[in-house]
């Protein structure tokens, strides 16, 4: 049983590093001289020493292994000490400050030294490790030379580098095409020629692209399929801007994917089961946490890409404001909502002309006063073609007012995806396909694109301005973690600007939005105490274009949101008048010609939605919001629809008060557009136009003086509300 250590005894096995050598040496040496001096020894006394001292240096680190360098150095040591011993001996230590300056300096020298070599010797392994990684690139690199020349009949190329993944799931070889006009295509056409000569696992493949110049060309080869993983979507939700790119998954390198909706429209396909709806809540993530942006949603199939951002504002009453500004559930819904974005386009291009000289650009700059709005449309093969039409016109004019469109479908055939959708768009994504001819719609360059290669739910092939697809695998979000997104976005979500809402219908139809439409979102479904006080603050505004009964008490802003104080509305405009007692003799007026259609039957529900694919869309010169269905929320009781203006005062112009007359006098058959103008042509004085007709009847059906009865495909007409049969 060996003895316990005292405390503080020294340990002189302990290894010394190699800057102790020239301490030690330095030490004997001194020691060596002055007592060599006072006993006057020889002067090879000191060299002895120092001879002695190297071999027993040597003799240490052969049996602790030390490497070359670390024992030439020691020794090295011991005979520099050995030698300045003789010569203090000889000229006497102290006899000036000499030899003790030039041993201090040697030993801080020496010092300095064995640190560097220390620092050289820790490094060898990563040394030796980078020496044998380029020895296998050479090798790799030969390979690869001839593999072209066998496989792609491409001689002369050379490889001038090849890059291990951080991930270690594959490679990169950048290589050098020779001259005489060998292009990169030529070598991308034999790629899956390649992917079997190299013997890649199932799931593994190449993707070729330009290098850094169009002489240069990038192989990546993964050799483990990544695609298969999962990657959760980051822990960072901090605020961000739109300005910056959105970070949606990972290509099969590990390089993070990075979208730019700022001024960029997007396309996504995907079929059920792709994993397209899991892409959406991942853009929509992305989305929230910028601080200058507005996500509107459109899915009339269900509002699915919705619910889950909406429940905590709507259902938990864990958010202050919803994630998600404006939500269209319904063809009407898009439709108002897309006609109100064609208005804040057309307003900002024009009010915003001082801030864009300001900042000397052409473009309206974001920020969280002036968000921009990014309308997420789902299922769009859904959609109407009239909104379809409308959606593209959001596409190809809102670039400048920072309206921008990300559109999805099932599928990349033509009668999904229209070609405005597709030429305008450079943010194109294809989730899991059946076939690989749906990419042939999609990317601008399809070539050597297959759907092995990005064969499980959640990847699929981005396109990103017009750069060549790439296989990438998309972030996994799940809905308890949209939820807990949800909660922290609420603090920073902007509001919709000023300007945005100075026509004052755009601004009305916006302000009621959630009245409208959460009963739809959540039928009979307990709500958040904010949000159900919305739908219990009021009743919903009159319903254009559908007949459901007379509405009662409208104001422009009935939804219990003071949004008014929040947004001014523009100067000029009045509300809606506050309909007159109903008249009780309506002056005579001509009967309907036999052209005009029967009176108006019960029309049911579904009904309604067939002929709603086929309602009379006015021009889009002529049109108003008010013309415009907004809403099928059932109402408590019937309401009382406004009384014709026959006596009321704030209807002055003659010709509107008798077109007014004419349609009451025509009972429940009521008049359609081109009847109304024959029947006001045939008086001298009141004579008016379609176009003026189209402005003034849908006004009239918002403030509930008519009611517009549809008869099935294009046939429209208007009834009073006192001979309204629905």
């Amino acid at each position: 049983m060996g003895k316990k250590k005292s405390a503080g005894a020294v340990d002189w096995t302990a290894p010394h590093p190699p800057a102790w050598g020239a301490i030690n040496a330095a030490g004997v040496a001194a020691s060596t001289a002055c007592v060599g001096y006072l006993a006057d020894a020889p002067l090879y006394t000191g060299a002895g020493v120092g001879t002695a001292g190297a071999l027993a240096a040597v003799a240490v680190g052969i049996r602790r292994h030390y490497s070359r360098g670390h024992k030439v150095f020691r020794a090295a040591s011991w005979l520099a000490a050995g030698g300045w011993a003789s010569w203090a001996m000889y000229t006497g230590p102290w006899s000036s400050w000499l030899p003790f300056t030039t041993l201090t300096a040697g030993t801080v020298l020496g010092w300095g030294a064995a640190a560097a070599y220390a620092q050289y010797e820790a490094e060898a392994p990563a040394r030796r490790a980078e020496a044998e990684a380029q020895a296998r690139r050479d090798a790799a690199g030969g390979e690869w030379e001839e593999r072209l020349a066998r496989v792609c009949g491409v001689t002369g190329c050379q490889v001038i580098a090849i890059e291990e993944w951080e991930e270690g799931a594959g490679y990169t070889v950048e290589i050098a095409l020779p001259v005489g006009g060998t292009t990169v295509d030529m070598i991308s056409q034999r790629a899956a020629a390649l992917r079997a000569d190299l013997r890649l696992p199932l799931g593994c493949g190449l993707e070729i692209t330009t290098g850094v110049d169009h002489g240069t060309v990038l192989i990546r080869v993964s050799t483990r399929n990544s695609i298969v993983e999962e990657f959760p979507y980051p822990d960072d939700i901090s605020p961000s801007t739109i300005n910056d790119t959105l970070e949606i998954g990972r290509f099969k390198d590990a390089s993070p994917v990075r979208a730019s909706l700022r001024f960029h429209c997007g396309l996504i396909i995907g079929q059920p089961e792709g994993g397209k709806t899991n892409l959406l809540n991942v853009i929509n993530t992305g989305l929230m946490r910028c601080r200058d942006t507005l996500v509107w949603h459109i899915d009339i199939t269900g509002a699915g890409i919705s619910l889950p951002w909406l429940r905590a504002w709507a259902r938990e009453g864990t958010a202050d404001k919803p994630a998600v500004d404006w939500t269209a559930p319904t063809a009407e819904e898009a439709e108002l909502m897309l006609r109100v974005a064609l208005e804040i386009i057309a307003m900002r291009k024009k009010s915003y002309q001082d801030l864009m000289y300001s900042v000397d650009d052409d473009k309206v700059p974001v920020s969280p006063e002036i968000p921009e709005i990014i309308i997420m449309a789902d299922e769009v093969a859904s959609l109407p073609p009239r909104i379809t039409e409308l959606l593209s016109d959001v596409i190809g004019t809102g670039r400048a007012s920072a309206v921008r469109v990300v559109s999805c479908a099932l599928r990349g055939t033509r009668d999904m995806v229209t070609p405005q959708m597709r030429e305008m768009t450079r943010l194109r994504i294809a989730m899991r396909v059946s076939d690989d001819s749906e990419y042939q719609h999609i990317f601008s360059e399809p070539r050597g694109i297959q759907k092995d290669d990005a064969p499980v739910q959640g990847s699929g092939f981005v396109e990103i301005d017009g750069e060549r697809p790439r296989p990438f695998k998309a972030f996994r979000i799940k809905p308890s973690r949209i939820l807990a997104i949800s909660q922290t976005v609420a603090a920073y979500r902007p509001t919709l600007d000023p300007v945005s809402r100075m026509n004052i219908e755009s601004a009305r139809y916006y302000n009621e939005r959630w009245h409208r439409t959460l009963p739809l979102l959540f039928p009979n479904i307990r709500l958040s105490p904010a949000a159900q006080k919305i739908v219990d603050s009021a009743p919903p505004a009159p319903v254009p274009n559908q007949p459901t009964g007379p509405a009662q008490g409208n104001t422009p802003n009935s939804t219990g949101i003071d949004m008014d104080a929040l947004f001014p509305l523009g100067k000029g405009m009045t509300p809606p008048p506050t309909p007159a007692p109903p008249s009780t003799s309506p002056p005579p007026a001509p009967q309907p010609t036999a052209e005009e259609p029967p009176p108006p039957t019960p029309v049911t529900n579904a009904d309604r939605e067939e002929r709603q694919k086929f309602a009379h869309v006015l021009d889009d010169a002529m049109w108003h919001l008010t013309d415009t269905n907004t809403t099928h929320l059932p109402l408590p009781q019937p309401p009382t629809l406004g009384p014709i203006p026959a006596t009321a005062t704030e209807i002055t112009d003659p010709t509107q008060r008798r077109a007014l007359e004419l349609i009451d006098a025509a009972g429940a058959a009521g008049l359609g557009v081109s009847a109304l103008e024959r029947a006001l042509k045939a008086e001298p004085d009141h004579g008016r136009d379609r176009s003026t007709l189209h402005r003034w009847l849908p006004r009239w059906a918002a403030y509930g003086h008519v009611v517009r009865v549809d008869r099935g495909g294009t046939q429209v007409v208007y009834v009073t509300p006192r001979h309204y049969r629905g």
